[in-house]
């Protein structure tokens, strides 16, 4: 079993080791000692908010994913292509998919856990749940010009619109700067990705968002069933794009009641 995560692409908070042994000792019948989660972050972010979630989730091994250009990776050039992306993060996780795993991811980085999943799946690897929060399948015709064109007022003036660029930043105008190259990167990736309207995973998915949220409003969401073979689930929250940072009880009660009953029916599937 690994037990390390070397390399640019992941953070954890914490020792796993340390964290999985006092977890199966606290609860034992929650089989999660085995379960990896990966979660990738929305437009011009890092892993950061999500790593404040490891404490929260007991048992599970929480992973952050930092792509170039983000975060403690600032200095390396942003990739601007989705395929070229999750080609890239399939190949970093290869060596880590010896357990039980789930990705989630918000934002564009839920259309990154979608299009990744498909990539695993083709490769053998079959995530045990797919969370997608803030993000809508099916995207409507690219605006003309594209956002990720815009001259930087602009180009702020219409994420903002959109709701997504996250508040905390808006209100450190150096953080905006800092972060202004890799967010236009992955704006114009999503602009660019090409979307398959046949495409499906077989793993599970939840779609996760907010009940006011302008990029991916509750009934946008459920086309989110059309593309999953597995079971379809989806979770309104009160608040708008980062309603899951807002509503962080509620999205971490269904993160691990999820991934709970995906791992005990993993395990009792294995005793068979």
């Amino acid at each position: 079993m690994t037990t390390g995560i070397p390399g640019p692409w992941f953070r954890r908070a914490g020792d796993p080791a340390a964290a999985a042994t006092d977890a199966a000792a606290a609860s034992p019948s929650t089989c999660l000692t085995d379960t990896r989660l990966f979660c990738l972050p929305h437009a011009g972010s890092g892993p950061a908010r999500y790593l404040a979630w490891a404490d929260r989730l007991d048992g599970v091994d929480l992973i952050g994913v930092c792509l170039p250009g983000h975060e403690r990776r600032i200095a390396e050039p942003p990739l601007r292509r989705v395929a070229d992306i999750v080609d890239a993060l399939a190949d970093a996780m290869a060596p880590h998919l010896d357990r039980p795993f789930a990705l989630f991811g918000h934002s564009f980085g839920g259309l990154l856990s979608y299009e990744l999943a498909r990539r695993l799946e083709a490769a053998g690897a079959r995530p045990l749940h797919v969370f997608i929060s803030g993000a809508a399948p099916e995207p409507p015709r690219a605006p003309e010009p594209p956002v990720a064109t815009l001259t930087d007022d602009a180009f702020l003036a219409r994420v903002r619109a959109l709701g997504g660029l996250d508040p905390d930043v808006l209100a450190h105008p150096d953080l905006v700067d800092l972060v202004l190259p890799a967010l236009r990167a992955d704006y114009e990736a999503a602009e660019a990705h090409t979307w398959d309207p046949a495409a499906a995973v077989t793993a599970p998915v939840t779609a996760l968002g907010g009940l006011h949220d302008p990029a991916a409003p509750p009934g946008a969401l459920i086309a989110w069933g059309r593309h999953t073979a597995g079971p379809f689930s989806r979770v309104t929250l009160p608040g708008g794009h980062f309603a899951l940072f807002d509503q962080e009880h509620n999205v971490l009660r269904t993160v691990r009641t999820t991934l709970i009953a995906a791992a005990r029916a993993t395990h009792a599937a294995g005793r068979t």
